[in-house]
């Protein structure tokens, strides 16, 4: 499995292209869909699906465009994230100048759920808190996990926009996450890489004695 990380977007979002051999997904394209699909022209890609960790507007951007572009590629989220995708208010984009959607998903996508996509496999984990549908991508292969809004190097997603629950986001990156191997690298949707080791010896809000009623206010 190879990847490619496209900070895109005023939000500098990490969008990125995932393929093996031939068969690539795209997560997260936030914003400047042409990056995308200039990078997948450029390596000779075959794009069969756009997969979202969850239905933030700086998260879904460039969705419609690359859609349009690619009509074979599934878009695919969890059912919880549906009405984000279809909804500016409830996306955030309607506080940006041109408020916008990215269309009704093709497939949802459920815990548990493993991923083929030609030799390319992706895990999906329920990982709920920044968003209720939001979910991560773990190949296991490679050791890596594209984390969205997650875990961050030091730090955790917010938890304060609608729909947020600050104690489950930390109750289920404990389970679903701190239960990955140490050596697992954290792609995360904003920031730097970082792995589960570091993030479990020094991210305050994974430490044992962190109270996570601390997030309600």
């Amino acid at each position: 499995m190879e990847w490619k990380a496209l900070s895109v977007g005023p939000l500098q979002t990490n969008g990125f292209v995932i393929w093996e051999q031939s068969d690539a997904v795209v997560i997260d394209p936030g914003a400047e869909p042409d990056r995308f699909e200039r990078f997948l022209a450029e390596h000779v890609l075959d794009l069969h699906a756009i997969l979202l960790t969850h239905g933030h507007g700086d998260h879904i951007g460039g969705v419609k465009e690359l859609r349009e572009a690619f009509p074979d590629a599934k878009v695919m989220c969890h059912r919880e994230e549906a009405e984000f995708l279809t909804d500016p208010s409830i996306n955030l984009s309607i506080f940006l100048p041109e408020p916008f959607v990215a269309g009704q998903p093709d497939r949802f996508l459920e815990h548990g759920e493993m991923l083929s996509f030609g030799r390319l496999q992706l895990e999906v984990r329920h990982v709920p808190g920044h968003t209720p549908g939001h979910i991560v991508f773990y190949h296991k292969a490679g050791g890596v996990l594209f984390a969205g809004d997650t875990v961050f190097a030091g730090g955790i997603g917010r938890c304060d926009l609608p729909k947020g629950n600050g104690p489950l986001l930390v109750s289920k990156v404990q389970s679903e996450i701190l239960s990955l191997p140490d050596e697992t690298t954290i792609l995360p949707g904003h920031g730097p890489q970082t792995t589960l080791k570091t993030e479990r010896q020094f991210n305050p809000y994974l430490q044992p004695d962190f109270d996570p009623g601390l997030l309600n206010g």
